[in-house]
């Protein structure tokens, strides 16, 4: 059974953005109200402005993710 999940920003970036904190807290308390853990890649939570110019910092995240057991 899964017990962790990673939060990955493959798209947008604006997970990271502030005016999207109270969204994020939802979304975590609903991960957590499952049971799960929770991990953040390096990048997740960098914001727009980065992640639109760091395409491999995406990248990065989704292979990071998919060698973590």
């Amino acid at each position: 059974m899964v017990k962790t999940v990673a939060i990955i920003s493959l798209s947008s970036g604006i997970l990271g953005e502030p005016f999207m904190g109270h969204e994020l807290q939802i979304g975590l308390n609903r991960l957590k109200n499952y049971g799960l853990n929770i991990k953040f890649t390096g990048n997740a939570l960098r914001g727009r402005d980065y992640l639109n110019a760091h395409p491999e910092a995406r990248a990065a995240d989704l292979l990071q993710a998919f060698r973590d057991p």
